[in-house]
């Protein structure tokens, strides 16, 4: 709705399909930043011996293609218990992953946090931000594309 008084009720067109208000929150949030994201790129992971397409959330090519999930519902045990097995399994295939849950979102200074774990979450031992082999090829290592 283009004369809409809400920013976020304008922009709604030419968002992604976000599936929740914690997505959205994000998705903007990370836009705002000029951080460039996937919404929901397929992901292929080997859960229990088998191979499976997932669809993270937001993946950050230039963050060491991490990827962030929002984890709206953690007072649902089923949805808790799957959330852990996400994480799990990105541990086991390699795979920089952040949670953010309901709370994380509240505050005036929620985006500064979110920010501070995607900078930590997504940066190396060393203090150098990790890219995957086609990145270095592309931008080289010390590449801040």
């Amino acid at each position: 709705m283009v004369d809409a008084p809400r920013l976020e009720d304008r922009l709604g067109p030419l968002e992604p399909p976000y599936r929740s208000r914690g997505e959205a929150q994000i998705g903007r949030l990370l836009d705002r930043y000029g951080i460039p994201f996937f919404h929901e790129m397929p992901l292929m992971v080997l859960d229990h011996g088998q191979y499976r397409l997932w669809h993270p959330d937001f993946t950050l090519p230039h963050y060491g293609w991490l990827v962030v999930e929002y984890a709206g519902m953690p007072d649902r045990p089923d949805y808790a218990a799957g959330m852990r097995h996400k994480q799990q399994v990105y541990a086991e295939n390699g795979v920089p992953a952040i949670f953010l849950y309901p709370e994380e979102l509240r505050g005036g200074n929620w985006p500064e946090r979110v920010l501070e774990q995607v900078t930590y979450r997504s940066q190396g031992a060393d203090g150098i931000t990790r890219y995957r082999a086609s990145s270095e090829a592309q931008y080289g290592p010390d590449s801040r594309h």
